[in-house]
């Protein structure tokens, strides 16, 4: 048994929770966590779990925007990098802001104009009133997780004012391969993308929304669709780049091959289906906000469009912004392009800490599963 530890926080326009599974080692490192740890063991999964306040470990807090010279920017890992508002970026990036010169901390850029930067110094969290929530799990934590993992991230996945603005210009939809996506997948790829646990946990977050005789489209589909086995009386519709690969998912009732790069027009009524599913593509549109609006057309009223992501994916075909993002913001740009096509009651749900299958053939390389990044909303 482990505990999961759990950010349960609000931004203006979603509710979030961030997880973290850690061994008992990690809870000894504060008499709150072990406290309210111990209380949590041995209670059901639908009693109500312990929780206390987040805000001792949501620091900095409380401090005053601060205001420097644009020449102070430097960042040495992204030369000729203009900082974005709207974005964040690690205290070490502004000359007299930083405590060390590894001081990783986000700090949000608030503003940039006439030669000034002004920045939001706090914690992302430090303002939400989020809450720190313990309840026991049945399986084993990644041993050497340490709780402040938890903390490093969440907060910058809140929806920004306009995805355009802060994370959409020009210089970010570019690719390193700008080849027409129908030779890149020209070649059937019959193989896993992520692990089996964060696989099992997206099926899992999938199941959540799915009842029988409802209309599932998968979107940027391929030879599985990370629905639970027990998901029953389904009309799946799996729309993708290769029909080899369509042909070889067994879910499949209807099989499109259709390039969005090339024509984001869904080929369905409006309100056609329940639940419109997207597993770890988003990042490969390149107009990714015209194929969401697609979506939310086909989309019954009250139906969920639900997009998940892992830290794996094909750089040379993603959108350039997709590498240039911490995780926790690429969140805030899946959040955001929601909003922007009409969607409603948006969440996040983030997953990490969770062993790697022993048999994965990455293992010698990481320990832990690859970390399951969530959005979702109604349409």
């Amino acid at each position: 048994m482990s505990i999961e530890a759990s950010l349960v926080w609000q931004s203006p326009q979603a509710s979030h929770r961030d997880s973290l599974l850690v061994p008992d080692s990690a809870l000894l490192a504060d008499g709150r966590w072990a406290s309210a740890a111990a209380q949590a063991r041995g209670r059901s999964a639908d009693a109500v779990q312990i929780e206390i306040d987040a805000a001792p470990w949501l620091q900095p807090a409380g401090q005053a925007s601060v205001e420097l010279a644009t020449d102070r920017f430097r960042l040495p890992t992204l030369p000729g990098v203009v900082p974005v508002p709207g974005r964040f970026y690690p205290h070490m990036a502004f000359a007299g802001l930083a405590r060390n010169p590894r001081d990783m901390r986000p700090a949000r850029l608030l503003a940039a104009a006439d030669g000034v930067l002004k920045l939001d110094p706090n914690h992302p969290l430090a303002a939400t009133g989020a809450k720190l929530e313990f309840r026991e799990q049945p399986r084993e934590a990644t041993r050497g997780v340490r709780m402040a993992e938890l903390f490093d991230g969440p907060g910058m996945q809140a929806p920004v004012a306009s995805a355009g603005d802060t994370y959409l210009r020009q210089q970010g939809m570019a690719r390193q391969d700008a080849a027409v996506d129908t030779v890149f997948y020209a070649r059937p790829r019959l193989t896993h993308h992520l692990d089996a646990v964060c696989r099992a946990e997206i099926s899992a977050l999938y199941g959540r929304f799915l009842q029988p005789g409802q209309r599932v489209l998968d979107l940027m589909s391929s030879w599985v669709s990370h629905l639970p086995a027990t998901a029953e009386e389904l009309r799946i519709t799996g729309l993708g780049m290769n029909q080899a690969e369509l042909d070889a998912n067994p879910r499949l009732s209807e099989r499109i091959v259709q390039d969005l790069n090339a024509s984001a027009e869904l080929p369905w009524p409006d309100a056609h289906f329940d639940v419109v599913i997207c597993t770890a593509s988003i990042e490969y549109l390149l107009d990714p906000a015209a194929v969401l609006a697609q979506v939310r057309r086909v989309l019954k009223p009250g139906g969920a469009c639900i997009v998940t992501f892992s830290d794996r994916w094909f750089p040379t075909k993603a959108i350039q912004v997709w590498s240039d993002l911490h995780p926790f913001e690429r969140l805030g740009l899946v959040l955001t392009l929601l909003r922007d096509a009409g969607f409603g009651n948006l969440h996040s749900e983030t997953r990490r800490g969770l062993q790697r299958p022993a048999d994965d053939k990455y293992i010698e390389n990481r320990l832990y599963s690859d970390p399951l990044f969530a959005a979702w909303g109604s349409a």
